[in-house]
């Protein structure tokens, strides 16, 4: 039976001292159709503040200098019915004195998509990434801890434009967590359970006039996480988008979502609810948006009621300095009545400088904060850095 599930919160990814959280690489012009690739390199040198994750109560919080190498490549092909884009990202931190936890970063994205009739479209986006430590991911009820994980997340399916009005959709998802084998005392017991879900979201929008959009989602998962109950989520919700003009629009859902476990436990069920708003510019650009719903939790094995609020901004300061931050906070509260509430925080904030069309000069400062209901439950971490960031564009014949 497919399940509903809320999908993690991807599309922030938090970069602790690498590239892509820093700005990324220098912006280069929309590229021509055909096959580009697009190499790129980023060194930093960063201050860390935290560097194995300690709790406030332990007191054995480790700052450190570090050196991160972060190379990079994109593939990408454009073509009258189809493309294609692969982004790789990855980063050697290099400690100072604590060189015994040197450690390799690596992010792999992909996107597909293909024309199959007029209105009939195949697409498919799968995001791959290993990293070093759990503040690096961006999933709520997941520790911060020193700890090596692995994360993937795909979806595909297809896209139909049923008339000049109407257009359905239909994915299949799938998520796949899984934690390193770790000597470090957990805070919490059995902390490393990984697990994969796998279900479909279904969604139909109607376009009423050039301000207005309603429509209709329907999502369903099944989760399995290791040394817990199998579980299904199922969520269905009524969407509006609303376009107040060329740069600004809302859009939103309110629905009600139901949760039951394979094993026949007492189901569960409660009203979610989503809002967003966006305004675009030349010069300024921002985002807020807040969304309570029922996920599974991979860190704990159990099942959640999550809130999640994010924000984000940009400006172009001059023509060669840009400025941006964000900030995401994740509230994740157990459902079964096991396991600590955990609010999880993550602030970035950067400041680029082209010095021509291909190198970037970038400062940045990343700060992600944690807090439990465990005693000891607090983790800061803060790292500040500078890095020079260079990229080129080469077409392939």
């Amino acid at each position: 039976m497919l399940l509903r599930s809320l999908s993690l919160v991807a599309c922030c990814i938090l970069l602790t001292g690498r590239a892509e959280a820093q700005g990324g690489s220098p912006q280069l012009p929309p590229p021509p159709p055909g096959w580009v690739f697009t190499p790129g390199v980023a060194v930093a040198q960063v201050w860390d503040n935290n560097v194995t994750l300690s709790t406030e109560v332990a007191n054995q919080n480790s700052s450190d200098f570090l050196t991160v190498i972060t190379p990079r490549g994109a593939l990408g092909y454009r073509g009258r019915s189809t493309s294609f884009n692969l982004n790789y990202i990855g980063s050697y931190e290099l400690y100072q004195e604590l060189n015994q936890l040197n450690a390799y970063d690596q992010r792999l994205a992909t996107s597909f998509r293909q024309s199959l009739t007029r209105r009939l479209v195949f697409v498919s986006r799968n995001s791959l990434s290993r990293a070093p430590s759990t503040d690096a991911i961006d999933v709520p009820g997941v520790i911060f801890r020193r700890q090596g994980v692995t994360m993937d997340d795909y979806r595909g399916g297809l896209e139909a434009r049923l008339s000049r009005h109407d257009t359905l959709s239909g994915l299949y998802t799938l998520e796949w967590l899984k934690y390193d084998d770790s000597g470090v005392p957990s805070p919490v017991a059995n902390l490393e359970r990984g697990g994969h879900s796998q279900g479909a979201i279904i969604n139909l929008d109607h376009v009423l006039n050039a301000r207005w959009t309603v429509g209709s989602e329907y999502e369903a998962r099944h989760a399995v996480v290791e040394n817990a109950r199998d579980f299904d989520v199922q969520t269905a919700v009524g969407t509006v988008d609303w376009r107040l003009d060329e740069r600004f629009s809302v859009n939103g859902g309110l629905g009600y979502a139901w949760l039951a476990t394979v094993a026949g436990d007492p189901g569960q069920s409660a009203p979610t609810f989503r809002i967003n708003l966006n305004r675009a510019g030349a010069q300024l650009a921002w985002h807020v948006g807040y969304r309570r719903s029922f996920i599974p939790s991979f860190g704990f094995g159990g099942r959640f009621s999550n809130q999640e609020f994010q924000a984000g901004i940009e400006g172009q300061l001059s023509r060669r300095i840009e400025w941006r931050a964000s900030m995401a906070v994740l509230q994740a509260d157990p459902l079964s009545g096991t396991g600590p509430s955990v609010r999880s925080s993550w602030v970035r904030t950067n400041v680029s400088y082209a010095a021509n069309r291909w190198i970037r000069i970038e400062g940045y400062y990343v700060g992600v904060f944690q807090n439990t209901v465990l005693p000891g439950g607090r983790i800061d971490r803060t790292r500040v850095g500078i890095q020079v960031a260079a990229a080129t564009r080469t077409r392939i014949h």
